[in-house]
C-alpha cells in the first residue's frame, strides 16, 4: 500500500491520478491503485491496476497487486484465479506463492496453502513476511533439495 500505510492528500492523489492518465505505461498506476485500496476505492483501483498490468505484462507483481484488491474486497476466489494467472508465467514468484498460500489457508486449503508458502520460503528465504506467516501457521521452513550426486564412472579400458 502507500508508504507506511499513509493515506495520500488530495494533492497527491490528483497529482497521480494527471500522471496515470499522461502515461498509463509509467509507474504510476501501482501508486494509484495503492491509494486507492487504501480510501475503499476499489473499482477505481481495479481500473488502475488492469491497465498497469495490461502495460507490463511480464511483472508478476502487477497480478499480485491486483489480487490484492480482490482479497481486500473479500473476494478471494477471484484473487487466486490472478495469483495463479501471475504464477503460471512465474511459478517461483514469491509474493504471489505467499499471497496464495494465505489465501488457500483462509480457505481451508490446507495442502495447497502450506505448499505454497514453502515454495515462497524457497523462492526467498530471507522475506519476513513469508517467514512470519509460516511461524503464525506452525508450518515448518522447507529445506532447500540438495544437488544430485553424479556418479563418477571409471574410464573404459584401453
Amino acid at each position: 500500500m502507500s508508504p507506511q500505510g499513509k493515506q495520500l492528500s488530495p494533492a497527491e492523489i490528483a497529482a497521480l491520478e494527471h500522471a496515470f492518465s499522461s502515461d498509463p505505461t509509467s509507474g504510476a498506476w501501482r501508486a494509484l491503485t495503492e491509494a486507492y485500496v487504501a480510501m475503499g476505492r476499489f473499482m477505481e483501483a481495479m481500473v488502475a491496476c488492469k491497465k498497469g498490468a495490461k502495460a507490463h505484462p511480464e511483472d508478476p507483481s502487477a497480478r499480485v497487486l491486483l489480487a490484492s484488491v480482490y482479497a481486500a474486497q473479500g473476494k478471494d476466489r477471484k484473487a487466486l484465479d490472478e495469483l495463479a494467472e501471475a504464477l503460471q508465467a512465474h511459478p517461483r514468484d514469491a509474493a504471489a506463492n505467499r499471497m496464495a498460500g494465505l489465501l488457500q489457508l483462509k480457505l481451508g486449503e490446507k495442502d495447497a496453502g502450506v505448499a505454497a508458502l514453502q515454495k515462497a520460503a524457497l523462492a526467498d528465504p530471507a522475506d519476513p513476511e513469508t517467514l512470519e506467516a509460516l511461524r503464525k501457521w506452525g508450518i515448518p521452513l522447507p529445506q532447500p533439495k540438495p544437488p544430485p550426486v553424479l556418479e563418477r564412472t571409471a574410464p573404459p579400458p584401453p
